[in-house]
């Protein structure tokens, strides 16, 4: 494909979508780990972007902000830009611009989000070559989940470390149209009503941009993937946390745990961890219950759930709120 007809994908303030670009961004740069450890991005169309373009600062920093704690002891080594250099690419972007346009005659206005998806590296490939194919979240209802830019560190658990220390995220263009209010607990599928289109875990301030199967690769549209490092929260020292006492022989508080428990759950799914075991202690729900809605929360993997096993027996849990206190027994 000729130069010219490549186009990358820019949003303007006005939420405008255009399709001008070129190639002048591309990094030259050689900080990564390996030659050609993103060999695979840009053999599947995508193109680095250096420090120099005019993209690359905007998205680094609101990465970072949205990494809050973690910030710090994170760094940014690459990011790549969609410039629709495939037949595929340029189709999906098209028909995105299709659905944009559409719910904008429909709803007379439009919603656009920036959304975070982590994944695996191969995940990302996958999404990038061929569109979102599974729904990657369920405890506000069924469908493809993306972090907002304030809460990027809610999808920090779901990246995977590749051959090279490197963890991948895709940054998305998503169109809201009409948001409804979902649930913690929600088996929803779909839009409760043809007066919505998608769902969030808040109204006010979302944390989480719930996409419906349905939608998934019309409504999103991947801008960029942002390659970094940052550092692997060990299950392992957790475990070795949990188990610690103090001096007097006092077990860790579930409120000393929370901020590093955080960073492998999220502050959202913690919250519904919390109240799981909660509501087993309490005899509210049995123990088969209690595992069935662990795993409907974190999914099945076996480290996660023995750090879990191990909390329920060492710990009195109590949910912390946003404010970093705890709720105390009803």
């Amino acid at each position: 494909m000729e130069q010219e007809d490549q186009a990358s994908i820019i949003i303007d303030d006005g939420g405008e979508i255009l399709d001008t670009g070129s190639e002048s961004d591309a990094s030259s740069s050689s900080s990564v780990p390996k030659p050609d450890c993103f060999y695979e991005f840009t053999r599947n169309g995508m193109m680095k972007i250096g420090e120099e373009s005019k993209d690359y600062r905007p998205i680094k920093n609101q990465f970072l902000t949205g990494m809050k704690q973690l910030a710090n002891d994170t760094s940014v080594v690459a990011i790549h830009k969609n410039i629709c250099s495939t037949l595929y690419m340029q189709a999906r972007f098209n028909a995105f611009k299709s659905c944009v346009h559409a719910v904008r005659e429909r709803r007379r206005d439009r919603n656009f989000k920036y959304g975070w998806y982590g994944a695996s590296k191969q995940e990302i490939l996958h999404i990038i070559s061929y569109g979102f194919s599974r729904c990657n979240g369920q405890s506000h209802g069924v469908g493809v989940y993306l972090s907002t830019s304030k809460f990027i560190l809610e999808m920090f658990p779901s990246t995977i470390e590749d051959e090279n220390g490197l963890r991948h995220t895709l940054f998305c263009y998503v169109e809201m149209g009409k948001m409804e209010l979902i649930r913690a607990g929600s088996k929803q599928i779909y839009p409760s009503s043809v007066e919505f289109d998608s769902g969030v875990d808040n109204l006010e301030d979302p944390s989480r941009l719930v996409v419906w199967s349905a939608y998934m690769n019309s409504f999103t549209l991947p801008i960029c993937i942002l390659s970094f490092k940052a550092p692997s929260f060990s299950i392992v020292s957790l475990r070795e946390q949990i188990n610690e006492v103090r001096p007097g022989g006092e077990m860790l508080s579930c409120a000393a745990l929370f901020p590093n428990l955080v960073k492998v759950f999220g502050p959202a799914k913690w919250d519904m961890i919390c109240k799981s075991v909660d509501d087993y202690r309490k005899c509210k729900i049995n123990r088969v219950q209690m595992i069935q809605s662990l795993k409907r929360i974190i999914g099945s993997d076996p480290m996660l759930m023995s750090v879990l096993k191990a909390i329920r027996g060492k710990l009195a849990v109590r949910a912390p709120n946003r404010s970093g206190g705890s709720r105390g027994n009803n």
